[in-house]
């Protein structure tokens, strides 16, 4: 991500940390920062910032759900969702009303103008892969998701394992 220093002058963003002990970590580290800076980047063009746009999609995918429900899909404490859609409502992206069946509780509907605007988020992630992805092989690609996938399924079972003896 080049920035300007000065007149003439282009400064590239540091990668991130290189850990001698943890090369594949630092490396998904820093190609998750750079991913991650390119999605804000394509989210701001429609105005949203991350998580905003999985909600919308969510919403889109799964119609009104209880607030709760979208607590649980994000891994996210209570009050930061609430924060995030409590700023989606003053977009006017969602709706929040008074569940049918609980009184406790919040459900969480898509808007008119959040429900136009799903289209738009598909193809800013699509465009996401391919800028991300685009200079891969398909052989590269399918082993890239297979490799992640055993990643993400190791840290996610050793996450719960270390969660359960700590109980």
């Amino acid at each position: 991500m080049p920035t300007k220093d000065g007149p003439g002058k282009t400064r590239h963003s540091h990668p991130g940390v290189q850990i001698a002990e943890a090369p594949l970590g630092s490396l998904l580290l820093q190609a998750v920062r750079f991913h991650a800076a390119l999605a804000a980047s394509l989210l701001a063009e429609l105005g949203l910032v991350a998580p905003q746009e999985v909600v919308l999609l969510y919403l889109q995918d799964h119609g009104r759900v209880p607030q709760s429900e979208l607590v649980r899909f994000m891994g996210r404490d209570r009050s930061t969702v609430t924060a995030t859609l409590q700023a989606m409502e003053r977009a006017e992206l969602v709706v929040r009303t008074p569940s049918r069946t609980d009184q406790r509780a919040m459900d969480v509907d898509l808007t008119e103008a959040g429900r136009a605007l799903c289209p738009r988020i598909r193809a800013a992630w699509a465009e996401l892969e391919h800028l991300t992805f685009g200079r891969l092989s398909a052989s590269q690609c399918e082993e890239l998701r297979a490799g992640l996938v055993a990643v993400r399924d190791t840290a996610r079972a050793r996450n719960e394992e270390r969660a359960s003896s700590r109980e």
